[in-house]
């Protein structure tokens, strides 16, 4: 993650152990969140972002991660990467769904995945096309100016 940090990449926080925050008590989806920070922490600045493992929220998820300080992010194109797809098939949903201000869920891992591949082709079709690609942090920085 300090690579990730000094590349220049944005880290936000998903919480700590990938479990559905919406099926836990507010008072366990504190101490999820509290646990990654402390983890993000240890390597990187304090995250002001957070994605909810698989998208799944509730009041209680929200009202914690604003406590913390974290805008909730979404997404609003998803190739399933994770599910182990072709490149191909990656990179085929993102350029038939993505448009301006496009979130795009990908994942890295400790397993075989094609995103690797994938977004390499993304960013450079995605570039030829004049999207201008940027963090999650600077998208809500320009809609905030808009």
């Amino acid at each position: 993650m300090a690579q990730a940090v000094a590349d220049g990449h944005e880290i936000a926080t998903h919480a700590y152990s990938h479990n559905s925050l919406a099926k836990m008590s507010q008072q366990e989806v504190g101490e999820e969140l509290d646990k990654a920070e402390k983890a993000i922490c240890a390597v990187a600045p304090k995250p002001t972002l957070f994605r909810p493992p698989g998208g799944a929220y509730n009041d209680h998820v929200l009202a914690e991660a604003k406590k913390r300080g974290y805008a909730t992010i979404l997404w609003s194109v998803d190739p399933t990467d994770w599910r182990r797809p072709s490149v191909e098939q990656v990179v085929d949903v993102v350029m038939k769904n993505v448009q301006p201000g496009s979130i795009v869920l990908l994942h890295d891992g400790q397993y075989p995945l094609p995103t690797p591949q994938a977004i390499a082709i993304i960013i450079d079709q995605l570039r030829q096309q004049g999207y201008n690609i940027v963090t999650v942090g600077e998208l809500l920085q320009h809609s905030e100016k808009s």
